[in-house]
């Protein structure tokens, strides 16, 4: 019987152990996906504020009051090369 109750304590303690091994590792990683999903909530928004710039920066009509500020004209014919990539 008292084999019985030390092979018991141990397995219990074994048991125990791996109880408290794996809660460890599952509250790590909740953390880690919580850290993931904040990261992806500011990827988010930094993809919207670029896209938003991107279509703000696209507007004609502000490439042609930044084109009239800057004295740019379009090329003429005369000042376009054509340049040919050799095979």
């Amino acid at each position: 019987m008292n084999k019985l109750n030390i092979l018991l304590l141990v397995l219990v303690s074994v048991s125990a152990f791996a109880v408290v091994t794996v809660q460890d590792q599952s509250r790590l990683h909740f953390i880690a996906l919580d850290k993931a999903q904040k990261q992806e909530i500011k990827l988010d928004q930094d993809y919207a504020r670029l896209k938003l710039d991107q279509a703000r920066l696209a507007n004609h009509k502000l490439i042609k009051v930044a084109a009239e500020k800057q004295r740019l004209k379009p090329p003429s014919a005369g000042n376009t090369v054509m340049v040919e990539r050799k095979k």
